[in-house]
Formats: structure tokens, sequence, C-alpha cells
């Protein structure tokens, strides 16, 4: 009987790794989405990989600008997918169009975060009753990239070079992406081609950082992380609007720093994506206690300075202040209703948003 149960251990041990590849996300669409597709429905090589992941457009009917919303490039960055559920599960377009990735790189969700121990399946309470939420990895499954890291990532096609091969497997260092490189590459050579294809006119990248919170090392050192955290990274294209918006955020109190994209690091989104469409491209940074350095027994769900309700506001809040500042520069219009204000997200939680 030992025996037995050793060899049933031993099965689910070596097994584990396999199951971890094809966790697919909980995601309840909302009233407002009127079609769900996959990312391999715009590059077809993705089509039965851990790479490929769903699409959820939400379209009002009514001709006017189109958006894209993105969340989940990194998986550990866990407000930006509870950010873009809340979005998919409550909101209603009443122009133009929306377009929803909640798990930009669903091989990243499918294990664990890497560098910590933090669990892999955080449970949270959601209007209908008790939810998981993923907490990821920053990178592509090195089983789903299906080849040993390189000594050096050179990223495609600019050759810039970065000192940590693993790189190769961050998604937000492979913009515009390659159709005939590497999985992470075609992932993004499949968000471009969507982007395209569906005439996107603006998008948003949304991120996570560490805090700002002043750190004690336990030599006595201090440490003051979070530099990104707070930040909208605008292309070029973006910047006015992107004044705008940090400007709102203020008024009601959110701290939001503005910067321009980088033209000498390449393969972020917010440049590769504005540099090779016509797509005015934004990336969003919220404070997440689970990426500080320092510490142990981080809680990313209820952190008294940062919870996940904050953080998600943070989106949430943003998203509609760029709504705002695209429809005061241009013609084509979007409007969108039934988000939650941050301060009733702030009093009745994240849980009460999702279905």
């Amino acid at each position: 009987m030992k025996k037995k149960l050793l060899i049933i251990f031993f099965v689910l041990l070596i097994s584990l790794p396999l199951f971890s590849q094809f966790i697919y996300p909980d995601i309840r669409a909302g009233y407002g989405v009127t079609q769900s597709k996959w990312l391999s429905d715009y590059f077809e090589p993705l089509k039965d990989s851990n790479l490929d992941t769903p699409v959820f457009i939400m379209d009002s009917g009514v001709p006017g600008a189109t958006f894209l919303l993105m969340g989940g490039t990194h998986a550990r960055e866990i407000a930006t997918s509870v950010a873009a559920l809340v979005f998919l599960e409550n909101a209603i377009v009443k122009t133009g169009r929306v377009i929803v990735i909640p798990f930009s790189n669903r091989s990243g969700a499918s294990v664990n975060d890497q560098s910590s121990d933090i669990p892999h399946f955080i449970q949270i309470e959601s209007r209908s009753g008790p939810r998981f939420i993923l907490y990821g990895d920053r990178r592509t499954d090195i089983a789903d990239q299906g080849i040993a890291d390189p000594d050096k990532y050179v990223h495609y096609p600019s050759g810039m070079v970065i000192e940590n091969g693993a790189e190769s497997r961050n998604l937000n260092r492979a913009h515009p992406g390659k159709a005939d490189g590497t999985p992470t590459q075609q992932l993004a050579y499949a968000i471009l081609k969507l982007i395209k294809d569906e005439r996107v006119h603006f998008n948003l990248d949304m991120h996570e950082s560490d805090t700002p919170r002043l750190l004690t090392k336990e030599n006595g050192e201090q440490y003051q992380g979070g530099r990104l955290a707070y930040m909208l990274v605008c292309h070029p294209t973006g910047l006015e609007m992107g004044a705008i918006a940090t400007m709102e955020m203020e008024d009601m109190g959110i701290p939001m720093k503005l910067e321009e994209s980088s033209r000498d690091f390449r393969g972020l989104s917010h440049r590769e994506i504005g540099d090779n469409s016509q797509c005015i491209s934004f990336l969003s940074e919220s404070p997440n206690p689970g990426q500080e350095r320092i510490g142990d027994n981080k809680d990313v769900i209820n952190d008294p300075d940062y919870p996940i309700k904050h953080r998600v506001g943070m989106h949430i809040e943003l998203i509609k202040k760029l709504f705002d500042a695209f429809n005061l520069f241009n013609e084509v219009q979007i409007e969108v209703e039934h988000l939650p204000d941050y301060n009733v997200l702030m009093d009745k939680g994240v849980g009460h948003f999702l279905n």
C-alpha cells in the first residue's frame, strides 16, 4: 500500500508542471461583451499554445474610437488583470469599441512567481462567492518558450542588448515582435497585428512596480523604491493626452507622474506600438507590495498602504481620464458607462465588482 501511495505521489509531483501550463484564468464576461475571440484569430501560429489568450470585444454599435486595454503583461502584477476584469465584467460601451485582453501573457499566469513565495492562487470574495486571483510570473514559462535562455538577450529589430538572457521571455521587452521568432516574440507580434487589424486608436498596457515606501535592510541600510509607481508613460504622440489625464488624477488625490517613452530603451509596448502603428500608446504603473525588494510576508491584497482595491481603482480612474483626454483632441469619440468610481471601489472593495 505504501509503495502504491509513493508511486501516486511521484506521478502527481512530476505532473504538476504539466498541469500548471494549462491553467485557464477565471474570466466571467459581463453584459457589455459582444464578442469573444482568441489572440490566435489574429496570428494563427499561437493556436493551441499556452501563449494564446482570450480577447473580448465590447462594441457599442455606435461608430467611434477603438481602445485596447491590456492586463497581465507581467502576470505577478495582479492589479492589472483584476482591473481588466472589473472593466470587462461591469462596463457598458455606449460609443465606439473597447477590446480587452485581461491576461496578455497567459503563459506567465500559468506558473507561480519565480522570485517570491507569494501563493499562485489567492482567494478573494466576489459578489457570487469565492474567486481565485492568479499571481503568476513576470516572464513566459520557459517550458512554453521551448528553448534555454540565451546568455544575453538581443532585441529585434533594434539590436539592443540586455545582459540578462531571461529577459528574452519578457513580453514587455519583445515588442514589436517577430512573426518567426520565439513564442514570446510571436505573442508581441500578435498583439501588434490585432492593433493594426482592428484599427485601434489608443491603448493602455497596465503594469505594477515596487512601492515608494522607505524600507530598511537587515544591516540598517535604507532603500527607497518606487520610481515607477504612479507613473503614466506616454509615446510622444500621446504626451498632451497624458498630461491632461495625470493632472486630473492629481485633482482627485492620486499623485500621478508623467514620462515620455525612451527612444533608446527598446522593446517596451508604449514605444514600439506607437512607433509601429497608428495607435497612441500608454503604460501605467501602480505600486505592488509584492514587488518590494526587501521584507517577507508581503500582502498583495490587503496591504494597509497599497491594497489591491486602491491599485485597481487607480487604473480604472486613469482609463476614464484617458477617455476624456482622447475625446478632447479627436472628432471620433469613445463613451463608457458603469465603471466604478475610485471612492466607491475603496469603500466596497474589488470583489463587489467581480461576478
